[in-house]
């Protein structure tokens, strides 16, 4: 049968995909014959329904069994075999659409006519025997099934062979015990088995073909093996894709799988592409298959949770659980949980601990009264309740709790496995909590190290497709805590830059290593390997999307892309591995040691790097003199509807309808939280601050926090008189924390300037994913002040028609050491049809939208972040005075754009954080450059420029830190 879909919620990319080990021979069941013309009804009825496709209908398909067999019961003297075979694919049918009581009946009365028959060596027992495995499991029948499954298989080898479809058929009936035993690495051997076999054994359009690798992956994921999950994930959702309609359940469990992996794996917007599909297609195909929608549904709030969709996430899992509850599927007892814990994270994140407790201690009495105590599933879900006990100020409770949990947690997974990994370290917490501080730091330290390894490791495996740093995230926040707490500074700031790892993250690491290599021609062959690997992620993607509509076409047409860039990676790697051994080494993102990181700063410079844990935010700051730290009691949760709140007050300003209030208080009590009173005398005298931090943290320019206290009215607080962080001092947000060793290299051609802005969307006014974006008439006049600032060598400007991407493609952009964008910023999942982030351009005159949703085309207009990649830039400074440019993809805050730009070779930018009007915009950027010819760095001149337009008079509303904030620098 299937296995349940994957449950976790949060479930790295593909290589080519293989079809397992290829067997010399291999039995397979006898194809069907034809019917003779004088076939009785009788006949023709049966061979209608033994060869329909079992996994769709299947209540219909019960229901056509029964008639069946009255009307051959009627007849007199049932041919026995036909008997036999009917009440087996009966059990199926009712086993399939969650009849399972009355599955097992007519299961059992299968077995009972073979034994009454005299056909216990045949075909028609190993069916039975297999068909009776499952039925028996999601009874809860777990010891019978395994009896079942073990005599299927015996059978199946002595009749057929090893290598057969019957033995496909029995390997996946123990995958089914072993998996409802909580036995995965069994499950998962015994999975892949039966999806070898199926592959060879099986024609191509049987659905089960596509049950056994979607198990399979499955299992690979439980046992910690995620790329190859993905991998196999992905071979079932293809293979469903091109071989089956799309009505047939099989292909909603591979996609329902796959899109659980692409969340496990960060990969959110694919995974809201496959999963959103799933729901669609069980809502018109499996109203009743209340199980599997229940899972699908919690898989779907799980990715809508990750980008930051906390209500509607928690109103799918309160859904999800609803669907359980009228399922009658016992395969996988402790499946019902899993919504009310992950509605528990949904309470917690919304600041409800109250009811977070009261979802959780539900969710283990769940699963206490379906699972035996060693269960690993059932310990970790009592962590969860401790942690959240710990929110609630029960520190000791916690700690009682967690104990014996983690006991369990440590018999049943090895010390790698990612659910471990974290477990420890919030065990680390508890104890830190409870007073027992130097042994929670040597039990987290040494956990830590192993997620370290796995970190890094991942980010450069496969082409850097695996993404495990939002997985890790949390732990690594909790050691930086335990290590300053332990009196460990060093180690703290190691912590930190790991908790922050990112994508941004990963490519100022690939730049580092190109920077590193010791001729042009090695530094050529890095980068066409880093580029290679960059499409590799870009074709990985609108596969994923195609699968996600289910374009088989498109599937096929880009795995064959994927092979073929597959195999120009393996030959770039080998010769790099060749001109520069020390390259893999060189790109991994290793964290930078405190003495060289402080070492590197001048005297006017401070780090401030603000950490969200749950309970807290705590604040380093770095100087030449070292480090300091305070801890703000204020729970994340608090925080992020601050930061919501402080976001929407100034992007709601360009909304007519909406009342135009700044919310002043949060501004101010968000830089007493980020900057708290024991930051001051680290921050005394250092008026250029290095602002460092991910997550909600970095969504806010810190020139818009408030440095002292306000009226008690804030209604009539006067914007250009209140004390913005600005006031005294610049700030630069950093993307990575690499050494500041001075000036950067700075381009051979740093006067000479390229603009493009003002884009021509006449043609394109119909498109959607270009409706409403207004007209930009300061741009071409604020690139035309750009470029009498900067070029000094030349300065190219495209306007119109003329700024296009085909213009932008056909220039040798090294030429240019400071390029800036005057239009407008999409971001990903803004449009129809856009899933990454884009800056807008004038489209050809009759553009080619890509695949929907999926990539854009080369001339329609939208120049993505995967396209920017693949340009060749020796900028100093690239300016994107366009909309909401800092936002990334996958929810993480210069993910997109800026890293792409970052790759291209720019070595900074200015970004950003949302809509601004035409004319604030260009007088913001035109002064900020001519501030920057002047020789002020790229903080100070943008610093003076919002200072001019708050304190000025000629721009309307000038000192609306809606007009003025959005902007901030960014160093790689």
């Amino acid at each position: 049968m299937r296995i349940a879909r994957l449950t976790g919620g949060a479930m790295a990319a593909l290589l080519a995909l293989g079809a397992g080990p290829a067997f010399a021979t291999c039995s397979t069941a006898p194809a069907p014959q034809s019917l003779p013309d004088d076939a009785s009804p009788l006949d023709r009825q049966f061979a209608g329904l033994i060869t329909a496709d079992r996994f769709s209908d299947a209540a219909g398909q019960a229901e056509r069994w029964r008639a069946f067999i009255r009307d051959l019961k009627r007849k007199g003297n049932p041919d026995p075999a036909t008997l036999v075979q009917a009440q087996t694919w009966l059990a199926w049918s009712l086993d399939y659409s969650d009849q399972v009581d009355q599955a097992q009946v007519e299961g059992k009365e299968a077995l009972r006519l073979i034994e009454a028959n005299g056909l216990q060596e045949s075909r028609l027992a190993t069916d039975a025997l297999s068909v009776m495995t499952s039925v028996l499991a999601d009874g809860g029948h777990v010891a019978e099934a395994g009896d079942s499954a073990t005599r299927a298989l015996d059978l199946a080898e002595r009749l057929f062979g090893a290598q057969s479809a019957e033995a496909s058929f029995a390997h996946n009936g123990l995958g089914t015990v072993a998996y409802a035993r909580g036995h995965y690495a069994d499950a998962e051997r015994e999975y892949g088995i039966s999806a070898s076999l199926a592959v060879q054994c099986l024609p191509p359009g049987d659905a089960m073909i596509v049950n056994q690798l979607a198990s399979h992956a499955g299992t690979l994921y439980m046992i910690g093996r995620v790329e190859d999950a993905l991998d196999e994930g992905q071979r079932a959702a293809k293979w469903a894709l091109t071989n089956l309609p799309e009505s047939n359940p099989t292909v909603t469990l591979a996609l329902g799988n796959l899109g659980a992996l692409y969340s496990a794996t960060g990969r959110y917007a694919e995974a809201e592409a496959a999963l959103h599909k799933v729901v669609d297609l069980e809502g018109m195909y499996q109203t009743e298959s209340w199980f599997y929608r229940a899972i699908s549904l919690s898989n779907y709030a799980h990715v809508l949770f990750s980008l930051d969709r906390v209500e509607e996430a928690e109103a799918l899992w309160l859904a999800s659980l609803d669907f359980h509850q009228k399922a009658t599927i016992k395969r996988d007892p402790i499946s019902p949980a899993f919504p009310l814990r992950f509605a528990a994270d949904a309470a917690e994140a919304r600041g409800d601990i109250g009811l977070a407790l009261e979802r959780r201690q539900r969710a283990a009495d769940m699963i206490d009264a379906a699972a035996p105590a060693d269960n690993p599933e059932r310990a970790r879900t009592r962590l969860e309740l401790a942690m959240t006990m710990l929110l609630a100020d029960r520190p000791a409770e916690a700690l009682a709790m967690a104990t014996p949990a983690i006991t369990v947690v440590r018999a049943k997974y090895e010390e790698s496995d990612t659910r471990r990994l974290s477990a420890e370290i919030a065990y680390a917490r508890l104890l830190g909590r409870n007073g027992r501080t130097a042994e929670a730091y040597d039990l987290g330290s040494h956990f830590a190290a192993l997620a370290e390894t796995r970190l890094l490791d991942a980010s450069t495996s496969r082409g850097d497709l695996v993404r495990w740093g939002p997985a890790f995230s949390a732990s690594f926040s909790a050691m930086t805590e335990l290590a300053l707490e332990s009196g460990r500074p060093d180690e703290a700031f190691r912590y930190l830059q790991l908790a922050n790892l990112s994508d941004v993250v990963l490519v100022t690491s690939e730049v580092a290593a190109r920077a590193a290599a010791s001729d042009p021609r090695t530094a050529e062959k890095i980068r066409e390997f880093q580029d290679r690997i960059r499409q590799r992620q870009t074709l990985d993607r609108e596969r994923a999307f195609a699968i996600g509509a289910g374009d088989a076409a498109e599937i096929a047409q880009l795995a064959a892309r994927i092979e073929e860039n597959d195999a120009a990676i393996a030959r770039a790697g080998d010769e790099l591995d060749r001109l520069a051994p020390q390259y893999r080494q060189l790109g991994r993102p290793a964290p930078i040691a405190l003495a060289d990181y402080r070492a590197s700063l001048s005297p006017r410079q401070a780090l401030i790097a603000p950490l969200a844990l749950d309970n807290a935010i705590i604040t380093l700051v770095v100087n030449r003199d070292g480090l300091t730290w305070s801890r703000v009691a204020s729970p994340r949760s608090q925080v992020q509807r601050q930061i919501k709140a402080l976001r929407a007050s100034v992007e709601s300003r360009n909304d007519p309808t909406v009342p135009k209030a700044f919310d002043y208080a949060d501004a101010r009590t968000l830089y007493q939280t980020l900057f708290p009173a024991g930051s001051e005398a680290a921050l005394k005298g250092r008026p250029e601050l290095l602002y460092y931090a991910s997550g909600a943290l970095a969504t806010v320019p810190p020139a818009l926090l408030i440095a002292a206290d306000l009226p008690t009215d804030t209604t009539r607080v006067e914007p250009a008189k209140v004390a913005w962080l600005i006031r005294s001092r610049s700030v630069s947000v950093l993307a990575s924390l690499r050494p500041i060793t001075g000036p950067s290299r700075t381009s051979a051609n740093a006067g000479r300037f390229l603009g493009l802005g003002d884009p021509d969307l006449a043609v394109v006014s119909a498109d959607p994913r270009f409706a409403g974006l207004p007209e930009l008439p300061a741009a071409a006049t604020e690139l035309a002040d750009i470029g009498a600032a900067v070029g000094r060598k030349g300065a190219d400007i495209l306007t119109g028609a003329a700024a296009s991407e085909q213009a932008l493609r056909t220039r040798d952009l090294t030429r240019y050491g400071v390029i800036a964008f005057a239009t407008h910023g999409l971001a990903g999942g803004d449009r129809p049809g856009l899933v990454e982030p884009a800056l807008v351009l004038s489209p050809a005159a009759a553009p080619t939208p890509g695949p929907t949703p999926g990539p854009a085309t080369d001339s329609d207009g939208l120049l993505t972040a995967s396209e920017i990649t693949q340009l060749r830039l020796d900028a100093d400074w690239v300016i994107l005075s366009a909309c909401d440019t800092a936002s990334g993809t996958d929810g993480q805050t210069l993910g997109g754009l800026a890293a792409a730009f970052i790759h291209a070779g720019a070595r900074s930018l200015l970004v950003s954080h949302w809509p601004v009007r035409d004319d604030a915009a260009a007088r913001l950027v035109r002064d900020t450059v001519r501030g920057k010819a002047r020789g002020l760095t790229e903080a100070e001149a943008l610093r003076q420029a919002q200072l001019r337009l708050i304190d000025g008079t000629d721009i309307a509303d000038g000192a609306d830190p809606a007009l003025w904030a959005p902007f901030v620098p960014v160093a790689p």
